[in-house]
């Protein structure tokens, strides 16, 4: 039998012999419920070693010989999680050389004294006089933070039952650890110095104010605050979604700033879309849902407080019934509950890949089309909209002035073969 399954068998025997209930079991015991006093006893899942020692203390049980076949059955299972029967890892505090090592072995620390939880861990440090948190505990082994203080270690230590005497070699080890952090730190600001001299270009050797927001403009970012130090967080706001976040310079210069909204932004947009489509508000005429079924959403930008949705569109059939701004307001509606900020809406219709007709807020849109890659043919024929569009579109523009969105178009006009141009009779001379 598996030394999970002696312990169960005696945890089991040593309640039958008590003749207690698993209620007046969990009354007794004043911390552990009857649920999972009752799964200790089942030899399922290894329990954990406070609650093995309660249960045996409270049934009249050799405590040293519970906890003696509690850590045969998880050198057996490793906590549950395997059948193998291998010895868990001795913490060696005086092998610890850096901050990282110091984490994994009080990690290993807390494994070999029963696995407590962190809301045990945090109440034996308090029994002892110290304070230790249950997000302190959990950041230390689980996050790899290592203790800001010795009086952090020692709270852990107490935590994990280690005696006064065995808690020297940790403090040592601490020690050591943030020798090395300081060292290595250390050496990565002399590095930024030097990578700030070059980048500087002057003899101070320091980026400027005005260095600084150019090369953060061209990394696509916006600076929301005044420039501080190289190497110092910096909050900006990204100029392709508006998003606003924490960066250095520094990690712009080696190219690791990237802004973390950027891709959400149009998977946000998509998922409006796809809502949009099921009209389920019931706003959308069967025509207006056709044609947006046969649209494409392409890659969205935020500007600011633009928010600018291109629309591929393939025929013209779709066009011209997308060109009606009746359908705005339910894409609206459905874009802010996704797009959790204030925006005004700008739809691009993308019809053609190599003309865009003026508009009537200016070049803004011309700008957009040609930033994300929309119009790059070498020829741009801007040619006036038909009549009936004008009426139309003006009259659209009347009824909805309240409402900033923009429709911008794109159209081919190249020009049709099978147009000949009228014959013009020529005299002649000799008649």
């Amino acid at each position: 039998m598996s030394p999970l399954g002696l312990l169960a068998i005696a945890l089991r025997n040593g309640r039958r012999d008590a003749g207690l209930s698993y209620a007046v079991l969990s009354d007794q015991t004043q911390f552990i419920s009857p649920g999972t006093l009752q799964r200790a006893a089942s030899g399922v899942v290894l329990p954990r070693l406070e609650v093995a020692r309660a249960f045996a203390q409270v049934c009249g049980m050799d405590l040293d010989e519970v906890t003696r076949m509690w850590h045969a059955a998880y050198r057996g299972s490793l906590g549950g999680r395997s059948t193998v029967s291998t010895r868990p890892p001795q913490p060696r505090p005086d092998l610890v050389k850096d901050l990282t090592g110091l984490c994994t072995a009080l990690e290993e620390l807390r494994h070999v004294s029963g696995m407590p939880s962190f809301r045990m861990m945090e109440g034996r440090a308090r029994a002892s006089g110290k304070e230790l948190s249950r997000s302190t505990a959990f950041r230390i082994t689980a996050e790899k933070r290592a203790p800001k203080s010795t009086e952090c270690l020692e709270a852990f230590l107490m935590a994990c039952q280690v005696p006064p005497r065995g808690r020297e070699v940790w403090f040592e080890a601490w020690l050591r650890a943030q020798r090395h952090a300081a060292a290595h730190d250390a050496g990565e600001r002399e590095e930024m110095r030097q990578l700030e001299s070059v980048v500087a270009g002057n003899p101070r050797g320091q980026v400027t104010q005005g260095t600084a927001v150019r090369m953060l403009r061209r990394a696509g970012f916006d600076t929301t605050e005044r420039y501080r130090r190289f190497d110092a967080p910096w909050t900006v706001e990204c100029l392709e979604c508006a998003a606003t976040f924490r960066i250095r310079l520094s990690d712009v210069v080696l190219a690791r700033a990237t802004c973390p909204e950027c891709p959400k932004l149009t998977e946000r947009v998509r998922e409006a879309w796809a809502e949009l489509v099921t009209n389920r508000s019931g706003l959308l005429s069967r025509q207006h849902v056709r044609a947006l079924r046969a649209a494409t959403v392409l890659q969205a930008r935020m500007q600011r407080d633009h928010l600018d949705v291109p629309v591929f569109v393939a025929d013209r059939t779709t066009l011209a019934t997308l060109q009606s701004r009746a359908w705005h307001p339910a894409a609206e509606d459905a874009l802010r509950r996704y797009v959790r900020r204030p925006f005004y809406l700008d739809i691009l219709l993308v019809h053609d890949y190599d003309t865009m007709p003026s508009h009537r807020n200016g070049q803004r849109l011309r700008r957009l089309a040609k930033a994300s890659g929309l119009v790059d043919s070498p020829l741009e024929t801007s040619l006036p909209l038909p009549e009936s569009d004008r009426g139309s579109g003006a009259a659209e523009d009347g009824a909805g002035s309240g409402r900033k969105t923009t429709t911008a178009q794109m159209t081919a006009t190249r020009p049709d073969p099978g147009v000949k141009r009228p014959w013009k009779p020529t005299s002649n001379s000799g008649a």
